[in-house]
């Protein structure tokens, strides 16, 4: 436990600095950072996938798509070019791999699809996050404080209260109580953050269907997280973070909620 408390005050400092200076014309840090991440993340997701597997390179070109596909991403979604480059880059994914496919017999369907997966899985959620940063600093804490209140209070009011097992065969120690102390105080906590700092241009009942509606979709991202990890027996994503794991176990229902959060900026406020 102090391993892991240790290890989340350092992540906590070096991420709000790197938010808190990722702007103008230091904004390529903390994009930069979340190329970075999301290329993490990427070899986690394909290791566990290629577990027990004999190793093919083909097998990991998920990785340098993901960490193209992001580094094009945050650098251009302000642009039309954005919009062009995405267009191109999933063309681009679907006729290599198709090629891929036609002349190498042993790559198969299920290798197609869990590559296509692994690069959509582990980018847009860091997208996500360098694109809510460009357009507010608040945007950006209030999405960590969804994620983070929600995690925290799920898991102490799950440890005191919890009886009824949430999703018993893909995380068995989460509770239905937990749950929704998560969500009370992650949705309550982050919407008075939101309306007090102004963080929408809305009233605050918006405000707080907001941030019920993200506090779940974290929850899902984190049981998303796990189902994957149960499903390929490993415990964690990796040890990256002495007592928190991989960039995928410390980012998943935040990385799961910046990507609806981001629609719904771009769609909706």
């Amino acid at each position: 436990m102090k391993q892991r408390i240790i290890t989340g005050a350092i992540l906590v400092i070096v991420l709000g600095l790197f938010i808190y200076f990722g702007e103008g014309e230091l904004e390529f840090l903390f994009s930069g950072l979340c190329v970075v991440l999301s290329s993490l993340a990427a070899f986690e997701f394909s290791r566990m996938l290629n577990k027990g597997k004999k190793f093919s390179v083909l097998n990991y070109l998920s990785i340098p798509f993901t960490f193209v596909f992001t580094l094009l991403s945050v650098f251009f979604f302000q642009t039309d070019f954005f919009y062009m480059i995405v267009f191109v880059f999933i063309i681009s994914i679907l006729l290599i791999y198709s090629l891929i496919y036609v002349f190498n017999d042993g790559f198969m369907k299920k290798d197609f699809s869990e590559q296509i997966l692994t690069i959509f899985y582990t980018s847009l959620g860091f997208i996500g996050f360098a694109y809510l940063r460009t357009v507010s600093i608040h945007l950006i804490i209030y999405l960590f404080i969804v994620a983070m209140i929600t995690d925290v209070f799920a898991y102490f009011i799950g440890i005191r209260f919890g009886k009824r097992r949430l999703a018993p065969k893909i995380s068995p120690k989460k509770s239905v109580e937990g749950a929704i102390g998560g969500l009370l105080f992650g949705g309550v906590i982050a919407g008075l953050y939101a309306y007090f700092l102004g963080v929408f241009d809305t009233n605050i009942i918006f405000i707080f269907l907001i941030s019920f509606g993200l506090s779940i979709i974290a929850q899902i991202g984190d049981l998303v997280a796990s189902k994957f990890k149960r499903e390929h027996n490993i415990k964690d994503y990796s040890n990256l973070f002495p007592g928190h794991g991989g960039v995928m176990d410390r980012f998943d229902s935040s990385a799961f909620a910046s990507i609806f959060l981001m629609l719904l900026v771009m769609v909706i406020l």
